[in-house]
């Protein structure tokens, strides 16, 4: 799937004024910011008349409002440092903008991009009307790719496992969340990568639309996508794989960045059977899955052994209420066997709890003998290839009979 596209659009020739030619090395290429009819913002001081007056005027990031989430579009009405020209910065989910979520979605950057200059044009058609759309650059795109996985406690285990792998260029950052890995700078210049587990964000963003449906249209529609049952179920238990791809790395490999370029290098892929957004992911994940062949994650499962010490271990509040604190606890000291062995665990607690705490598991079904050689038979039938688990099918990304939205119903 296209997850981001990241455009810059200059604007046309005509439009643009060259500042200081005489005597500059680096004359400044400008346009008239007042008249494209977006806000601005600028530094208020008071003149020699005493009248206030605003200087150093400026576009800021700005949230485009669109049929569903916002579009990021800036203003950028003068040439400086790598920028050479002025023009405008837009970035957005192509899927989201399409259809209301990015559980799953296109990856036409054709698509993509009218989508975006649908709604720059609907907004703006005056300053649209300035842009030269034929020489609009890529600067970024992303591109996803989901597993699935059995379960949640699974999906937890394998995120785990991921933030502890590395392999040639591709380096853990060390920044992961309890959802998400990352690899890679932060502020590369060619590519990034981060995997995570897709249902938790997704809920992130029905609760962020829910608030913000409130009083904004778009977002009440975005709930309401985001709310139906199948969507929900099919974004469980997905880990999803985000490799980011700069205008660098794709002219490094002979791929265009000029959009209308980029678009026909796509389509002329299509032609030949092959994904260009596909191609990319592989290429960037590839140090990643060769670093995958070699690595084990341990499967815990866990669940029936606390419940068994709850049934075991009935206790209650002055209320009458059920209170499980006793068997968590003895749940902590099960895997503290699991993970250390008797002997640590034995030394890390006072002895008659210890074998307090022994009597009581044993109560739940588990024998002496049994937690004796709990850590030595966890790891003799826990501990699996990763790659068991992390399996990418291309032909399974989206559910069968999915049709692609049209622009025109966006």
């Amino acid at each position: 799937m296209l997850d981001k596209l990241h455009l810059f659009i200059p604007f046309a020739i005509e439009h643009i004024q060259l500042l200081g030619v005489d005597g500059a090395a680096d004359p400044v290429h400008m346009v008239d910011l007042e008249a494209l009819g977006v806000p601005l913002q600028g530094q208020i001081s008071r003149g020699e008349d005493g009248q206030l007056q605003a200087d150093y005027l400026r576009h800021t990031w700005e949230s485009l409002s669109t049929g569903f989430t916002p579009l990021a579009f800036k203003v950028f009405h003068q040439s400086l440092g790598k920028r050479l020209m002025p023009g405008i910065e837009v970035k957005a989910s192509p899927a989201k903008l399409l259809q209301g979520h990015n559980v799953y979605g296109p990856t036409s950057i054709n698509l993509g991009a009218q989508v975006m200059l649908k709604w720059i044009a609907g907004t703006y058609p005056d300053l649209f009307s300035k842009l030269d759309v034929s020489a609009a650059q890529v600067y970024t795109i992303d591109c996803t790719y989901s597993s699935r996985l059995p379960d949640e406690r699974t999906a937890l285990q394998v995120i785990k496992a991921l933030m502890n792998v590395t392999n040639g260029h591709t380096k853990s950052r060390g920044d992961n969340y309890e959802t998400t890995a990352y690899w890679g700078a932060k502020d590369s210049r060619l590519k990034r990568l981060k995997a995570y587990l897709k249902y938790p964000e997704f809920l992130r963003q029905l609760e962020d639309a829910k608030r913000a449906g409130r009083s904004d249209l778009s977002a009440a529609r975005t709930v309401k996508v985001l709310s139906n049952p199948d969507l929900q179920e099919w974004a469980k238990n997905l880990l999803r794989m985000e490799a980011t791809v700069m205008h660098r790395w794709l002219e490094r490999r002979g791929i265009p960045s000029r959009l209308v370029d980029l678009i026909a290098y796509q389509q002329g892929l299509e032609a030949d059977g092959r994904c260009l957004i596909q191609e990319c992911w592989q290429a960037v994940t590839a140090d990643l899955f060769a670093a995958f062949e070699g690595a084990e994650m341990r499967v815990i499962d866990d669940e029936k052994v606390l419940d068994a010490l709850v049934a075991a271990h009935p206790k209650y509040d002055r209320k009458g209420k059920p209170n499980d604190s006793y068997a968590r606890n003895l749940f902590r000291t099960y895997r503290s066997l699991k993970d250390y062995g008797w002997e640590e665990t034995q030394a890390s607690m006072a002895r008659r709890t210890f074998y307090d705490h022994v009597r009581d598991i044993q109560a739940a079904g588990l024998s002496k003998a049994q937690l004796q050689k709990l850590q030595e038979h966890d790891r003799a039938t826990n501990v699996v290839p990763l790659l068991r688990f992390v399996q990418v099918d291309f032909g399974a990304q989206r559910p069968a009979g999915y049709v692609e939205p049209s622009v025109e119903a966006a």
